[in-house]
């Protein structure tokens, strides 16, 4: 074949992951992280704790966007604004069909010990799914270099099955393997729900505190 012959190549089944950061994350967080501590406890520990296999995790219960403190308010309007500009953008959706959509979420948010992590899981009946890092704690070296990421398995169970030179290296989205997210303080990442993920075994001596929501839509 001439190597001036057209190939079309077509990004099949590739999942979207979308990243962005907070404009000025420092107040927002502290105000988080001193709420969050303060109000830990077994009486905003949800009445059905999720099946996923946790250790060293504190999860609240799941309606934490409906706090009225302004900290929260404040991470609500950011984050639930990302995930609707990801709608709009993916869809193709005008301004009118945007504005005609009714947005609905849980939220909550985690605090992880030195020795904690998260089973591989994912969050059935919702659309998209976001993780918003308040404080990624600090391992000092003491993990490793996946220390406490948030890793997302390759949605093709099959796709690693048989590696050689000609697939091994595979550039993105065509590549094999997870991809995992170190988070740093202020970040957000967004990403379909239905996609499976864990939090490595994080090390570290102070809280890594996280928050996660889940979306769905339905036209108004």
């Amino acid at each position: 074949m001439s190597k001036d012959t057209p190939l079309n190549v077509t990004p099949a089944f590739a999942a979207p992951m979308i990243e962005t950061r907070h404009p000025d994350p420092g107040p927002l967080n502290s105000a988080l992280r001193e709420l969050f501590l303060r109000r830990e406890g077994p009486e905003i520990e949800p009445h059905t704790p999720t099946p996923t296999l946790k250790h060293k995790v504190f999860e609240s219960e799941f309606r934490l966007f409906t706090w009225p403190e302004d900290c929260v308010q404040a991470l609500k309007r950011f984050v639930v604004g990302s995930v609707v500009r990801v709608v709009q953008n993916l869809n193709d959706y005008s301004d009118e069909q945007i504005r005609r959509l009714r947005v609905s979420n849980h939220s909550w948010f985690h605090i992880t010990r030195s020795g904690g992590y998260a089973s591989v899981h994912n969050h059935p009946m919702a659309a998209w799914s976001s993780v918003y890092c308040v404080s990624p704690g600090d391992d000092e070296g003491l993990g490793g270099p996946d220390n406490g990421v948030l890793r997302f398995l390759d949605a093709r169970p099959s796709a690693s099955m048989y590696l050689d030179p000609g697939n091994t290296h595979l550039r993105r989205p065509y590549g094999h393997g997870s991809i995992n997210y170190r988070l740093q303080a202020g970040q957000l990442i967004i990403f379909p729900s239905h996609l499976m993920h864990e939090v490595a075994p994080y090390q570290g001596r102070s809280e890594r505190i996280t928050v996660a929501s889940n979306f769905w839509f339905q036209a108004a």
